[in-house]
Formats: C-alpha cells, structure tokens, sequence
C-alpha cells in the first residue's frame, strides 16, 4: 500500500487502490507552436534575459508547483503543457538544472519550459458560453484498439507492438485534433495517442443540467420542486396508478406539494389534480448549514442528500443553486460526513488498469471539473452516463457536465490561469457535506 502521506502531496490518494483505481495526471496538450518568437532557456545562474515576459512550460508531463523551490515535499498544483505563466526571482536550488522561478502560489523548476516573449496566459481552461465541456469525447468501439504514439504510426497502421498501445472496448478519452478524412481520419486524443476514427464511437453527454436555486423555485417560495429521475412516468388525476393518465418525460421538473401513502404505492402531488410515483421522482430538501459555516459572511458550502440523490450548493444559509447527481452504488457508497474540497483538477483520468489480474479494464480519460473531498472520491463531470438521481458512481458524486463546470467555479481557491491542478488549503477550502442513505424501491 502506498504511504498515504506521499500519495496526497501528489494530489491522489491510496483509497483508489483499495477500491481498484489508479488516479493519474491527465495529459492535457494544447498546442505550444510559437516558434517565430523569440525564446530563451532558463539560465543556471544569474538574472532572467530581458524580454522575457513568461515560462512556457514545454514538459508533457506537465510542470509541478512546489511552496518552496528546491523542496519537493509540499506540491502546490501543476501548470499546463503549453501555458505561459509569469516568473521572477529565479533562485538555484536542488532538484532543478537551471534556476527554480517564483510564480503564483509557489515555485517551478527552469527544466519544465522555456522563457519567452509570449505574455503570460490571461485565462483559465473553462469553457464559457453553451460548450459545458472542455473538449469532445469519444469511446473505444471493441476489445483489440491501437492507441498509436506517433501520428505517422497511425496514418500507416504500423504492426511495431513499440508504437502503439492495445486498447479495451468502451475506454474513454478527450479529443484535441482530427487528422485526415474520410475513412482514414486519426483522432489526436488529449494524452497524446492517435486512434482510427474508424475505431471509436463518440460520446453522448447529456443535456440535462440543475439550474439557480430561485429560478427553480419560482414564484412558490418553501414548495419542493425536482426532477422526473427514473424513466418516463404517467401523472394520473388521483393518488393511485390507474385511470386516465398522461406522459411525464424523464427529467421533466416538478412541484411536490405533498406525498400520500408510503413505499412503492407513495403518491406524490405535483398539481390540481396530478399525481405521479413518488420514487419517480427527485426533489431537494433544503437543511440548516453545519456549524462550522459561517453564516454572516455567506460561506459557500455544498450539500449532498444521498437519499434524494440531490445537491444544493449554498452561501451561508441560502441555497443558491440545485441539482441531481449520482452518488455510489452498492459496494462503492459514497461516505456520509462533512469533508473539505483538497484538490482541484481541470481534468484527470480514472482507471483501473493497473490491476493486471481483472479480465476487463476501464479507463475515462479527462474526467472534466474534479474536486476530491474525501481520499479519491469528489465530486466531477461525467460524459458516459446520464442516469442522474440513482446511485452510479464507485462513491464519487457524478454531475452533469454544466452541474460541474458551475460548481468548479463556486468553490474556493480556483485555479490560477494556466493551472490544470492545484492543492488547497483544508481551512480555507470549500465545505462538502454528504448526508442520508439510498431508500428508494427500484
């Protein structure tokens, strides 16, 4: 087992291989291409060149951020391959050939890139606008996939075992770039392998997403109000399943105004009129702040209701956005309590394939807007599934992907431009707290 202690200050953690995962960096590889400006190394010694307006970080792996340069035991976050960050105040110190440069929120090593007149990146990696996630995706379609490592590799089917990689049915992964056409077309993915587009199908995310808390409750301040969670439903004109009855889509929101029966014959009112099954349906059940939220200066915290398979983000003691999720299923149940958010990541992948002695694999790449809270389990996007309000997940909390992107940036401590991680300071990060149990009758 691996030492807790070092897992976490690389941002992972040793309960994903007690539940059989392995967490690992995406490799997130935006074009550098700017080689008509001018560029320095980092020297060993001395003043930075004038001129030089930023690091370009040029290491595929990625360039970590540590508090203290020299001193790799407290690691910060890591800067993308390809962004541009502002340094200064370079100092020689072990662990690094050149000098290490001081940047936000801490220091990196001169070896990771190069300095350059480029200014430094203004932005994080978040998408604005309708595009909720950050890329697309796509799955592989059978057991025997090549994931080639060279674009040439791919274009030519090479037979080397030395350039390529065999991939399982339905892995997942980002898409930066399309090569080719027609039925020869090569997709780039955002790790750096080249699949045959012949040999993937894309992904469908859904569409359904929460909303601004005072949005969904409208003009009927303190009535419940959720979401259609299992399949269709039939809303009937009394509190029973027979009569005329009409078709209710699935994630169809609703009113609740009150429940009648129990069990699997629990009728709820959703109208004049109109009843529909109540373990049908998910609707949000404000509670008090815990304690330990400050109230007055209106702290942004999060809260999960397992049993209603719902999240409320809040400031203070006031909801302010609301949502279904999926929580864990069966053996992989997401743990009641409240949790601090201890890491950020644009994207990271999730796998299993570590475990050589399982007879199948999965792998998801890029898993969009993640915020670990407890060990490996947080909260983040998900592109595969959209069975939101029944528990799905190995015991994170899977969202939407406009649910995920929003509460990546309600949280605490967001990521400086260029950043693709960061660790965040349990005091000062954002308040998970998950509370209920999964009763429904399914």
């Amino acid at each position: 087992m691996i030492n807790r202690t070092v897992v976490a200050k690389i941002l992972c953690s040793s309960s994903a291989l007690v539940a059989g995962l392995w967490c690992g960096f995406s490799l997130l590889r935006p074009a550098v291409g700017h080689a008509d400006v001018a560029n320095w190394e980092v020297p060993r010694e001395g003043p930075l060149p004038q001129g030089a307006r930023s690091f370009v970080v040029t290491d595929l792996q990625h360039a970590p951020v540590f508090a203290n340069a020299g001193m790799t035991d407290q690691l910060m976050g890591h800067v993308g391959y390809g962004a541009a960050i502002a340094v200064h105040s370079p100092r020689s110190g072990r662990g690094c050939r050149a000098q290490w440069l001081q940047t936000e929120g801490g220091w990196v090593c001169g070896d990771r890139g190069m300095l350059s007149v480029r200014a430094p990146t203004q932005r994080d990696g978040i998408p604005d606008g309708d595009e909720a996630l950050p890329w697309a995706y796509s799955f592989t379609g059978r057991d025997d996939v090549r994931a080639y490592r060279n674009e040439n590799a791919a274009l030519t089917l090479s037979q080397d075992p030395a350039e390529f990689q065999v991939w399982e049915r339905n892995w997942g992964f980002a898409v930066e770039s399309v090569i080719g056409a027609g039925e020869g077309r090569v997709l780039r993915t955002r790790g750096g392998f080249y699949v045959r587009r012949r040999d993937v199908y894309r992904a469908a995310p859904t569409s359904f997403s929460g909303a601004a808390f005072r949005t969904l409750e409208g003009t009927e301040r303190g009535i419940a109000f959720g979401w259609v969670a299992l399949g269709a439903t039939r809303r009937y004109e009394q509190p029973e399943e027979r009569g005329a009855s009409t078709l209710l889509p699935r994630l169809s929101v609703v009113r609740v105004y009150g429940v009648h029966g129990r069990g699997r014959r629990a009728m709820a009112r959703i109208g004049d009129s109109a009843w529909a099954r109540a373990d049908h349906l998910r609707w949000v059940a404000p509670e008090p702040p815990p304690a330990s939220v400050n109230v007055q200066a209106r702290e942004r915290w999060i809260d999960v209701d397992i049993a209603s398979q719902t999240l409320i983000a809040y400031e203070g003691a006031e909801p302010v956005y609301a949502t279904m999720v999926s929580t864990g299923a069966e053996r992989f149940a997401t743990a009641t309590g409240s949790f601090r958010v201890w890491g950020k990541y644009l994207a990271h992948t999730m796998d299993n394939t570590e475990n050589q002695s399982l007879p199948n694999h999965f792998r998801l790449g890029d898993v969009p807007y993640v915020q670990f809270f407890d060990g490996d389990r947080g909260l983040h996007g998900v592109y595969w599934h959209d069975q939101f309000g029944t528990p799905r997940s190995h015991g994170c909390v899977n969202l939407a992907p406009n649910d995920a992107r929003w509460l990546f940036r309600f949280t605490a401590q967001p990521l400086p431009p260029g950043w693709i991680s960061r660790a965040t300071a349990s005091a000062d990060s954002t308040l998970i707290r998950v509370r209920g149990r999964y009763a429904f009758n399914r």
